[in-house]
């Protein structure tokens, strides 16, 4: 389980895991695309918020590097055998069938991912539907894939498979800046994001790293009001490919050195909360429908 961890390696800081995962997980994107039909919107959310089998999380959240307008919808369920009927309702599949509507959805084993977080507070996420606990798998290259129970037993690569390859990588990071105060935000707006924003782009237009597809979102009420938090939802062909971009390339270590500088610029009093959930898919549990990681 630590088998990248240093010998004798202890965390500065702590960090909390989500625990308790259920056996298998459904995490569902439902992108909405263009501004003109809001009645294909409306769809969408009326079938997320109401009936039966709905998700037992739902977030929503605007793509803000999207060549059109488009809204995403998110959903986690903790039984897939629900999802499967939440699909099978007819004015879901009818919203889905939408024009402009793009669905990617993975069924993730409990052993196949992991998150970690900056406080003990709820994330967005699938922290909203389970605990969490320290932990000291954290603070080294490779400790996500630590964290990943799967990886004591495999190296997680790309497998051939149909229609979608097998151990596709997802990764969900968001940053959150409600309880920043206006120092730290204009360290963090000048400073950092701009460094976040340039490494989600390299990755949007570099496929040859293995990345897919590469969305910054600005999360949103489920009314549509903007949160003060984004994330990025990144697909890779394997956690390989994000492990090598996160620890060498210099976009992604702007992003980490622009980090450090402003947690020591702030004494280490910091309020942005940081957290991610990655996972490893394998063969047969990724779907998409209206276009494969389209933005």
């Amino acid at each position: 389980m630590t088998a990248n961890r240093p010998e004798g390696h202890v965390p500065q800081v702590p960090a909390w895991t989500a625990v308790d995962l259920p056996g298998r997980t459904v995490f569902s994107m439902l992108f909405a695309r263009g501004a003109g039909d809001e009645a294909v919107l409306a769809a969408l959310l009326e079938v997320v918020r109401t009936g039966e089998h709905i998700p037992d999380h739902s977030e929503r959240a605007r793509v803000v590097n999207a060549a059109e307008a488009t809204t995403v919808l998110l959903g986690y369920w903790t039984n897939p055998l629900r999802h499967e009927r939440w699909r099978a309702r007819p004015d879901v599949a009818a919203a889905l069938a939408g024009p402009g509507v793009l669905a990617e959805t993975a069924t993730i084993p409990a052993d196949r991912w992991e998150t970690l977080h900056s406080t003990e507070h709820v994330t967005p996420g699938v922290r909203n539907l389970l605990p969490a606990a320290l932990t000291d798998v954290h603070e080294y290259w490779g400790a996500a894939r630590d964290r990943i129970p799967a990886s004591a037993g495999s190296d997680l690569s790309a497998e051939p498979g149909e229609p979608l390859p097998g151990n596709l990588c997802l990764i969900r990071s968001g940053q959150i800046w409600e309880h920043c105060d206006e120092r730290e935000r204009e360290i963090y707006f000048g400073e950092v994001e701009p460094n976040l924003t340039a490494g989600i782009d390299f990755l949007d237009a570099n496929r040859e790293t293995g990345c897919l597809s590469a969305r910054f979102l600005r999360e949103q009420t489920l009314d549509g009001e903007d949160l003060d938090s984004t994330s990025f939802v990144g697909w890779f062909d394997e956690l390989r490919s994000l492990e090598e971009w996160a620890r060498s390339h210099p976009t992604h270590l702007a992003i980490f050195d622009s980090f450090l500088a402003m947690v020591a610029k702030l004494e280490g009093r910091i309020g942005l909360r940081l957290w991610h959930e990655v996972a490893a898919i394998p063969t047969g549990g990724v779907t998409v429908s209206g276009g494969a990681f389209d933005r």
